[in-house]
């Protein structure tokens, strides 16, 4: 050749001698003699090594292997090429990898164009964004791959997921199973700093929620969540501790989530929502002591210790299943019996089939501590009553399941019917109360009520003395947490105050519609007085910070008065509403 290419020296990157090769219409081909390098007079001649850039991506193989043609194969994908210096030469090596690998072509520094979730998840709005290759970066998206797949950390040393990280971006080495680990808590830990950050600049008082349990191996556990508006008025969810403890003592669990608060920097708390147990009444008393001396309570804390809606309903729901309970025992056996082989399974489709069954419910499990998955169990299962009766009569197996039970009965499954008839609206009302991405506290208090006429309604229910029976069960529970106004948080009433769709005046007519007079005279007078304290409080918080800017500023002048709020439209129900109510009202009287 006429003249010699240099295509190994340093700083020149693979698409500048790429582009090179092009331009001066040098073939890549190699000759039999391999250029040299004279440095000066008398040096020694260095080995012959490959020209083309393909051979950093390329190996030889030996004849042998290839019986007698000159071929190599690819690093990255293991195609077979062959690469004869005079036939064939190293176009179509180089072809195949800017064909299929064209990452090895791109500058370092390069982007190029990604699509990336948002904030909703898989499914959301998505956008393109530009992206750069960056070591840091993916062994970040690894870590968080690892947490919110709740993947064990050995899953990097695996072989296909090394395979597949290989094919899809050669350049990065996976980490091993102890690095992952480190950058998994490193990550915690930066994630941490940075809620603290968001805490203090966004949460200017919080709701908490707390629940402790044990676990089958016997260890106690706290978990510990806040909820608190920001400032551009969104709702935000936080697990701040999930951490074990010794016991599920009163003091414990204060102690405990006073050093949470501390940790985290939150001082100003409005309500903590706990279960009935009597261990948390020892809890928040602790803590409204704590939080006293940091001066961030509410009303010295009167409305802090805000019980558990959701747990209420589910001990309400648990009396009434105690006169159902061995019908559903009966139907629970009934479904461990299909679900405990897969032959079982089979034959109960079959059976199923014959009956011209056609429900798309698939039979399920309850969970003794939730009583919403035992109603979930039973209205799968009672499409399948028929299912059941032709095993009874074709399964001699099924039969000697129950040996020591008995078979569900006719009148087991009419129980079961009734029973997730009744409990509908409580399964309903249940999700509608456990929500915690949108706010449920304007909606309690017409839950409750309606719960409170369902169960009144059916109490009284002379004709099915099954319903009857598990409605007067029912109601004498919810009386124990909701039948005396002084068991209640009045916050649940402020809710719904709150609610421009409703208002004051909603709520006195539906106290006037569900209490007796003195009973209700007393409720919608602590209704009111509690929104006077409220609306005080916080005049006062604010007179406060602002009285650095404004020492002029009078406390007696910001007192609101009962006037005041009624100026504010806070005690009128909205137009719509009150021609409602009238008409309601007409049809009582008539």
């Amino acid at each position: 050749m006429a003249e010699q290419i240099q295509t190994r020296a340093s700083g020149v990157s693979l698409n500048e001698q790429a582009r090179q090769e092009h331009q001066l219409g040098v073939g890549i081909s190699q000759s039999s003699t391999s250029a040299t390098a004279n440095t000066t007079a008398g040096s020694k001649t260095s080995n012959p090594k490959p020209r083309s850039i393909v051979w950093d991506h390329f190996t030889k193989l030996s004849l042998e292997q290839t019986k007698g043609e000159e071929k190599a194969k690819c690093h990255h994908c293991k195609s077979e090429f062959l690469c004869n210096s005079s036939s064939h030469g190293t176009n179509g090596m180089l072809k195949h990898l800017k064909r299929r690998h064209k990452w090895i072509f791109v500058e370092k520094n390069q982007s190029l164009i990604g699509v990336t979730e948002g904030e909703e998840g898989p499914g959301g709005r998505k956008t393109t964004v530009s992206i750069s290759y960056n070591t840091e970066e993916i062994r970040k998206m690894l870590a968080i791959f690892v947490i919110e797949d709740e993947m064990p950390f050995s899953v990097v040393e695996g072989r296909g997921f090394c395979q597949f990280v290989n094919r899809l971006e050669p350049r990065f080495t996976v980490p091993s199973r102890r690095t992952i680990t480190r950058d998994c808590y490193q990550l915690f830990l930066d994630e941490k700093c940075k809620l603290k950050e968001f805490l203090k600049k966004s949460c200017v008082r919080a709701c908490l929620t707390t629940d402790c349990w044990t676990s089958i191996q016997n260890i106690s556990y706290m978990c510990l969540t806040t909820h608190f508006i920001d400032e551009n008025w969104r709702l935000q969810k936080r697990i701040l501790n999930f951490s074990q403890i010794d016991n599920h003592k009163g003091e414990t669990i204060g102690k405990e989530i006073d050093r949470c608060l501390r940790e985290w920097g939150i001082e100003n708390v409005f309500t903590i929502t706990v279960d009935n147990a009597s261990s948390n009444d020892v809890a928040i008393s602790y803590l409204r002591r704590k939080l006293k001396n940091w001066n961030g309570l509410v009303c010295e804390g009167d409305y802090m210790h805000m019980r558990c809606a959701a747990h209420i309903l589910n001990l309400i729901v648990n009396d009434g299943l105690k006169d159902l309970n061995p019908s559903i025992v009966s139907i629970r056996n009934a479904i461990r019996y299909v679900r405990s082989s897969p032959q079982r399974l089979q034959k109960f489709k079959q059976a199923a089939h014959a009956e011209k069954i056609s429900s798309g419910a698939s039979l399920c499990f309850d969970v003794p501590t939730r009583w919403n998955s035992t109603y979930t169990m039973l209205e799968h299962a009672i499409p399948f009553q028929k299912a059941f009766e032709r095993l009874e009569d074709e399964d001699e197996g099924y039969v000697t399941w129950f040996k020591d039970d008995r078979q569900p009965s006719s009148l087991d499954w009419d129980n079961a019917r009734a029973f997730v008839q009744f409990l509908k609206l409580f399964y309903e009302v249940t999700l509608a109360l456990s929500g915690s991405l949108h706010v449920t506290a304007n909606c309690a208090f017409d839950e409750i009520q309606t719960i409170n006429e369902l169960l009144v309604k059916w109490s009284e229910n002379e004709v099915d003395c099954v319903l009857g029976t598990m409605a007067c069960n029912m109601r004498n529970k919810f009386d124990k947490y909701w039948g005396k106004i002084e068991n209640i948080n009045p916050l649940i009433y402020i809710g719904i105050v709150l609610d421009p769709r409703y208002k004051l005046e909603y709520v006195n007519f539906i106290c006037d519609a569900n209490y007796e007079i003195g009973t209700a005279t007393l409720l919608k007078k602590k209704i009111a007085n509690t929104l006077w304290q409220l609306y005080n409080f916080y005049i006062q918080e604010s007179h406060e910070v602002s009285q650095t800017s404004d020492d002029s500023a009078s406390h007696e002048e910001s007192v609101i008065t009962k006037e005041g709020l009624a100026d504010m439209g806070w005690l009128e129900i909205s137009n719509a509403y009150a021609t409602l109510l009238k008409f309601i009202a007409g049809r009582k009287a008539v």
